[in-house]
């Protein structure tokens, strides 16, 4: 085996595993919601298990004020952190895990293209507008937008929690914070400032729910998704590069969708199949796009170089 070829194969098994874990955490919720445990239950329990592995990083490398400010970091927790969670879990109270899986990741594509357009000064390519056309044309089959007969506040949701992460990835693009450290900051910053607020007035309730459903949610929510799938989803893109590890994501709709239907026994249609293969062609040719993009440009900065670089400025003292 050459070099390179073991460089893609670590690559794709790491990708697989962040795919896979990223993918189940949209069921888990969907079971959570189901069982007995509330968006706040899953919130808490995700953050504070995620907070418990993560505060090395942010005990060894702060919180990244220099390159992000109070606000910037502020946003980071809104845009992936508990409010994020909540708003997603309250969602699979109207619609199946399976819509989730593709409407948020594919949603969230279309938002980063455009966004990166406006905010960036990255350029709209063909292949990336042909991913937001596949994406939308996707996510309108899924809620049949033409009847009105499928869509639900819960799709809305879903797209609002794109746009939620969409934000966030902005964010870490514009500021080169490293993966690992703006989810530790997004984990931690959640514990920190959700979780007394969760004690105080729904501190009890947990208690009520069954052990073996908070012990999986624990688990599962907290280290497995807030800190294997980030440590696969970093390695991934150390062997791939970032936009092509990105572009796995868009496997995300098809992996959720057979979870779906093995675990929650949600039903699978032939339209929801065509549907889902849209939106995943959509997010790869976005993500194709990006990396094509960012094949032209020159390296990006160093690290050193990059903490000179703010999302929210300080205020100069002149």
């Amino acid at each position: 085996m050459t070099a390179s070829t073991k460089t893609l194969m670590s690559g794709l098994f790491w990708g697989a595993i962040a795919v896979a874990v990223l993918s189940g955490s949209l069921v888990m919720l969907r079971l959570g919601v189901k069982t007995s445990l509330t968006p706040f239950d899953l919130a808490a329990l995700r953050f504070g298990v995620a907070s418990l592995l993560l505060c090395g990083v942010i005990w060894q490398r702060g919180w990244a004020l220099e390159k992000l400010g109070v606000l910037g970091v502020v946003a980071l927790i809104t845009c992936n952190g508990a409010p994020y969670i909540m708003v997603l879990s309250f969602g699979f109270e109207f619609a199946p895990a399976s819509d989730a899986g593709a409407i948020n990741p594919g949603l969230m594509a279309v938002f980063v293209g455009i966004l990166g357009w406006i905010v960036l000064g990255e350029t709209m390519r063909p292949a990336k507008v042909a991913g937001i056309l596949a994406v939308l044309a996707g996510t309108a089959l899924f809620t049949d937008l033409v009847s009105f007969r499928q869509a639900s506040i819960g799709h809305l949701v879903f797209a609002t929690t794109g746009g939620m992460w969409a934000s966030y990835v902005i964010i870490v693009r514009k500021t080169n914070v490293p993966a690992l450290h703006a989810t530790a900051i997004v984990a931690v910053g959640s514990a920190l400032s959700f979780l007394p607020v969760y004690f105080v007035l729904f501190g009890g309730q947990i208690l009520q729910a069954p052990v073996r459903d908070i012990a999986i949610q624990a688990i599962y929510q907290g280290a497995l998704t807030g800190a294997l799938a980030v440590f696969a989803f970093t390695k991934s893109t150390e062997y791939l590069g970032a936009s092509a590890g990105a572009a796995l994501t868009a496997l995300i709709p098809i992996v959720t969708l057979v979870m779906g239907a093995a675990f929650l026994g949600e039903t699978v249609d032939g339209w929801k199949i065509t549907a889902c293969a849209l939106v995943g062609l959509g997010v790869f040719l976005a993500l194709f796009a990006q990396r094509s993009s960012v094949a032209s440009r020159k390296p990006e900065m160093t690290e050193l170089q990059s903490t000179q670089r703010r999302w929210f400025p300080k205020k100069s003292n002149a």
